[in-house]
């Protein structure tokens, strides 16, 4: 059995509860990295955090397909959408749910804010994404 890197977690990744301040500073550096390395995971968490609550993963592949899209590109809006949905069901959102950013419910099609999502709203606003991943986690960490 192979085990993923990214869907380990240890006793020092999760909170106390009500200490989500603690906790960002000991979220490991590796694992905000591997979160925050993607254009669509950014995206994912910027629309949880700008929500009140649970937001329909169809809102997600709409916004991200949405704002992926290019006129001039030869794949249509509705191949862009299913791509971005597959890549997200797949890939993305079960490894922001690993990291118990988000809550992923496959059923209902819903996805809610995790426990760890208020540690990457400060890397997330600050950015704009105009410098690297690794020199916002300097500056955060300073």
């Amino acid at each position: 059995m192979t085990i993923h890197p990214d869907r380990l977690a240890t006793a020092q990744d999760s909170p106390a509860p009500g200490s989500i301040e603690r906790f960002q500073g000991a979220l490991p550096r590796a694992a905000v990295r591997r979160v925050l390395g993607n254009d669509r995971r950014r995206e994912v968490l910027r629309s949880l955090l700008a929500e009140d609550g649970s937001l329909p993963v169809s809102t997600l592949v709409a916004r991200i397909a949405d704002a992926e899209h290019d006129a001039t590109a030869v794949t249509s809006l509705l191949e862009l959408r299913q791509r971005v949905h597959v890549s997200l069901c797949r890939t993305h959102l079960p490894l922001l749910e690993d990291h118990r950013a988000l809550a992923y419910d496959q059923v209902q099609g819903l996805v809610s804010p995790g426990a760890t999502l208020p540690a990457f709203e400060p890397l997330l606003e600050a950015e704009s994404l105009e410098g690297p991943v690794d020199s916002r986690l300097e500056s955060q960490s300073e």
